[in-house]
């Protein structure tokens, strides 16, 4: 500590300006709140809604792991209870 007293000295800028940022970041994170898991599930859903082939147990696999439901469960349905049209485009 003796090499370097001006570092750590609590008037200088260097200090001040760290712990200025450091509580700007603090504040800001603290005003985030949680992501909407509804919101985010319908977006995965509109995501694969055109591109999905319905055919294919891996892409329904993968979707269901993405909406987070049990292998039992359509995922599919779940989509459609969010009010996402889950037919294949024409």
């Amino acid at each position: 500590m003796q090499y370097f007293p001006t570092l750590i000295a609590p008037n200088n800028i260097v200090f001040r300006t760290v712990s200025v940022a450091l509580w700007a970041v603090l504040a800001l994170l603290a005003g985030c709140g949680p992501p909407d898991g509804r919101a985010l599930k319908r977006l995965a859903c509109e995501q694969v809604s055109n591109s999905i082939d319905l055919q294919s147990m891996a892409q329904l696999d993968a979707l269901r792991k993405a909406l987070g439901v049990a292998p039992g469960v359509d995922p599919l349905e779940t989509c459609r209870a969010l009010g996402v049209t889950m037919e294949p485009s024409s």
